[in-house]
């Protein structure tokens, strides 16, 4: 047993030496949903392209009202984009963010991506410059199904609105 416990301990030990550990959390789009319609300090940062943004539609409220809490609540900044053939990070990915909420330190980052995966290098990023950040797990689109169909679970198939119009971070 006190082996156990001395593997364990090592390991995140490890962890946490190799850069592996980070404070911010992972969060449901649920979660996630309730807590940047709720609270005046959430906001939702979409790091999809443009292109993701605009054609597969986005956190907002959609044509019955729903989600109008979310008005001027989510924004889309790029975290990678395309650069002479090559997707890259955003040279000014963190530049645009600190325009958008002013380096402040009281708002809190709901960060989302297609399934979770660039949300988490982000919010790495984020949180490295000072930010509370919070990771969608699932992203918008969520995971594969067994035909390689992004239909399991992030926010549109969790059934929470979307829109594909409006943009922007409002005071």
């Amino acid at each position: 047993m006190k082996k156990l416990i001395l593997l364990l301990a090592i390991a995140m030990l490890s962890t946490v030496f190799a850069g592996g550990a980070f404070a911010f959390q992972d969060i449901s789009p649920a979660a996630a949903y309730a807590l940047s319609g709720s609270d005046a300090n959430s906001y939702i940062v979409d790091v999809r392209t443009i292109a993701e943004w605009q054609w597969l539609g986005h956190p907002g409220s959609n044509k019955t009202g729903e989600g109008s809490a979310l008005d001027g609540k989510v924004v889309n900044i790029s975290y990678k984009i395309e650069k002479k053939g090559a997707t890259v990070i955003n040279p000014s990915f963190l530049n645009e963010i600190n325009e958008l909420f002013s380096n402040s330190t009281d708002v809190t980052l709901i960060i989302m991506c297609r399934s979770g995966s660039r949300s988490k290098a982000a919010a790495t990023l984020l949180e490295e410059a000072g930010y509370t950040v919070l990771n969608m797990v699932t992203g918008f689109e969520g995971g594969k199904d067994a035909n390689g169909y992004r239909t399991v679970n992030g926010w549109a198939n969790d059934g929470l609105p979307y829109t594909y119009s409006g943009a922007g971070y409002a005071d």
